[in-house]
């Protein structure tokens, strides 16, 4: 699936696996991408994940705009160059509080596997979409959080770009789990006791909406 630029052809990359050759003239530079909701007041019990891509009824394109489930649409190909995950700012009507962003995206492990096969990993803080917005206010409990300059350069590449088509399957799962190397709770630090409801399990006071965007080259369908 990895792409290699061809030696004095602008433009053309041959897919090392296929040893097809893709020429990118013909694409556009977009984004596929997909949302999960993580819920209010209900603690998240370690080893819980959320997988993007895999449910996408009922969706608004504001979530998503997958059409089948973990899969490009026919005839739509696509080449990857950056994985990114946004906190989005509001639920509906729900301002979405900085703690429960922190809460998230500092205690959350993201991977993204493509036919079951481990494309890249590591906690979400690693991941920033170059998108949102930047700033402060001074709405009560409602200070924006970023996690990283909304410009599309400050997004990390990946070290080899990947071909996608309707063949391959994508998941994209966030999973959470305790902090279990943390002092217990009563037991103390170097800052002193802890209070009796020292918790590792994180639990959000308003749902928090994440989307996963997938950038890169798209090359949509065609119909004459």
């Amino acid at each position: 699936m990895a792409l290699q630029p061809i030696e004095g052809q602008p433009g053309l990359f041959r897919d090392t696996d296929s040893g097809a050759v893709v020429n990118i003239r013909d694409f556009r530079e977009s984004d596929k991408y997909d949302t999960i909701v993580i819920p209010a007041n209900t603690p998240i019990a370690a080893g819980t994940e959320f997988v993007f891509f895999q449910d996408i009824q009922g969706k608004r394109e504001t979530d998503t705009n997958f059409k089948t489930a973990r899969k490009l649409s026919a005839g739509e190909s696509m080449v990857l160059d950056r994985i990114g995950l946004y906190f989005r700012l509001a639920v509906g009507n729900t301002a979405t509080k900085p703690r429960d962003l922190k809460k998230s995206f500092e205690n959350s492990y993201y991977r993204l596997r493509i036919n079951e096969i481990l494309q890249e990993e590591g906690p979400a803080i690693k991941f920033p979409s170059g998108y949102g917005v930047y700033g402060q206010t001074n709405e009560t409990d409602n200070g924006i959080v970023s996690i990283g300059v909304p410009a599309t350069a400050s997004a990390a590449r990946l070290v080899k770009k990947q071909m996608l088509n309707q063949n391959h399957e994508l998941d994209g799962i966030m999973r959470f789990d305790a902090r279990n190397w943390a002092v217990s709770p009563g037991v103390g630090s170097a800052l002193g006791p802890l209070p009796a409801n020292y918790n590792m399990i994180p639990s959000l006071d308003e749902p928090v909406m994440i989307t996963n965007y997938l950038h890169g080259l798209i090359r949509a369908a065609v119909t004459k």
